[in-house]
């Protein structure tokens, strides 16, 4: 075994590769072809700009309470380098990561890998070895040649899409749905929930023959109050079939509701009977890390927050302006230098009384506090730079550059690494401390 510590590992792998991203599939196809893997259970892969985690989490939750054995994949993780893969919502342990590792080391040859794709077949080896009955993979980039792409899957689902990644997708929401659309197979289940699917997707699913369903045209999310009321954890809503007309009453979600009801359509494709779970105590509960996470700092509210595109801080701006803060509405926000910085923090700039945009030590793609900031004081606003989050918060705590109260809201988004960071000092209780190297990749 070329490491025995999953820390070795990971800092290895960080370097193996010459390039961080390097889409494509062929080198995975010849490592593949090279382990020796069980036959495949059925497959949900998902991919989406944002509201991945969210499907996978309840996709994966419907199944278990079917009774399956499931086995889910998703990136980046935000605490530990196991909370990638899964089996029935329990991380794999690192010495099982770890022989995992090992396996495709010796199987791939002299084929580099990269960190990603290294990781996704270890994935598919801990799930060969525990023989599990589904998979449930999340896309890391794009669709068509993503690492996870290299299996076919039963049901393909795409949450949405948005401008991110254009560097390797496209900068326009054509190319970029072309390129999710990659992951759908011919004559096989695909369910998308962007209200306003491009025409590219929808080409690529006629070409191929894909049963593709629609939310808006075979599926309607109707809510007992607005149609889109974007407050988690207050609406109930139904899930109505617009061919069969049959309505599942759904209980109030944490999750974005859309990716909950591609999850539900994608586990019905499966044969599934959806209907006679007890929806409540499956998806009632059902939370993700940094999604929309309440958590308090003295007596202040947080909400922490994974956004860092414009389609997703507009989702957040939504919930913030739903909370109805009647005092201060404080940001601490760190992002990737490559992100649209600007277009992402523009839906929040009338909501936010006083920006705190923070560095990420030893983050070399995160943007400085300071140029943060000069995106932030062109509008106008109201903006204090730290060098980290911790000093941020250590600055709210001795009132510079302000005290915050119980009718405050402060919230934390941006990267991964801004919530990990969040989570460490704010929710240590329910999140685990990593020991297992960096996030690694893009997010």
């Amino acid at each position: 075994m070329r490491f025995t510590q999953l820390d070795d590992w990971l800092t290895w792998l960080e370097q193996a590769h010459p390039t961080e991203i390097d889409l494509g599939l062929d080198r995975l196809r010849q490592v593949l072809a090279r382990l020796v893997l069980p036959d495949l259970p059925p497959v949900i892969t998902v991919a989406g700009t944002n509201g991945k985690g969210s499907c996978v989490s309840a996709a994966s939750a419907l199944l278990q309470a079917a009774g399956f054995c499931v086995g889910s994949y998703t990136s980046p993780h935000i605490q530990h380098y196991c909370e990638r893969v899964q089996i029935n919502a329990v991380p794999v342990r690192e010495a099982a990561m770890c022989r995992a590792f090992d396996i495709v080391d010796q199987a791939r040859g002299d084929v580099s890998l990269t960190y990603f794709e290294f990781g996704t077949l270890a994935a598919l080896v801990l799930f060969g070895q525990q023989a599990v009955d589904v998979m449930v993979l999340e896309v890391g980039l794009g669709g068509r040649l993503d690492a996870v792409n290299i299996i076919d899957p039963d049901v393909a689902v795409i949450t949405s899409i948005a401008i991110d990644h254009e560097a390797w997708l496209g900068n326009d929401r054509e190319s970029i749905g072309r390129e999710k659309a990659g992951i759908m197979r011919a004559a096989k289940t695909a369910i998308c929930v962007d209200t306003d699917p491009p025409a590219s997707l929808l080409q690529y699913a006629d070409d191929i023959g894909a049963s593709l369903r629609l939310i808006g045209r075979d599926f309607v999310i109707d809510t007992a109050s607005s149609e889109n009321n974007p407050i988690p954890d207050k609406t109930p809503w139904r899930l109505i079939d617009n061919h069969s007309g049959v309505a599942l009453s759904v209980p109030p979600v944490s999750l974005v509701s859309s990716s909950v009801a591609a999850a539900i359509e994608a586990v019905k494709a499966l044969g599934v009977d959806v209907a006679a779970l007890d929806l409540a105590d499956v998806l009632g509960g059902l939370t993700l890390p940094g999604r929309m996470q309440n958590a308090r700092f003295g007596g202040t509210p947080v909400l922490i927050d994974v956004a860092h595109n414009p389609a997703a801080t507009t989702y957040l701006a939504q919930v913030v302006a739903a909370r109805q803060t009647s005092g201060r509405v404080v940001a601490a926000v760190a992002m990737m230098a490559d992100k649209d910085i600007a277009g992402s923090l523009q839906p929040l700039m009338g909501l936010v009384d006083c920006w705190l945009p923070v560095g990420l030590a030893d983050v070399p793609r995160a943007a400085s506090p300071e140029s943060l900031a000069a995106v932030i004081s062109a509008s106008g606003a109201n903006v204090t730079p730290f060098a980290s989050l911790a000093d941020a918060l250590s600055g709210l705590n001795t009132g510079e550059p302000l005290s915050l109260g119980e009718d405050d809201l402060l919230l934390v988004f941006g990267s991964f690494f801004t919530v990990a960071a969040a989570l460490a000092i704010l929710a240590p209780d329910v999140t685990r401390v990593s020991s297992a190297g960096s996030l690694g990749e893009i997010k």
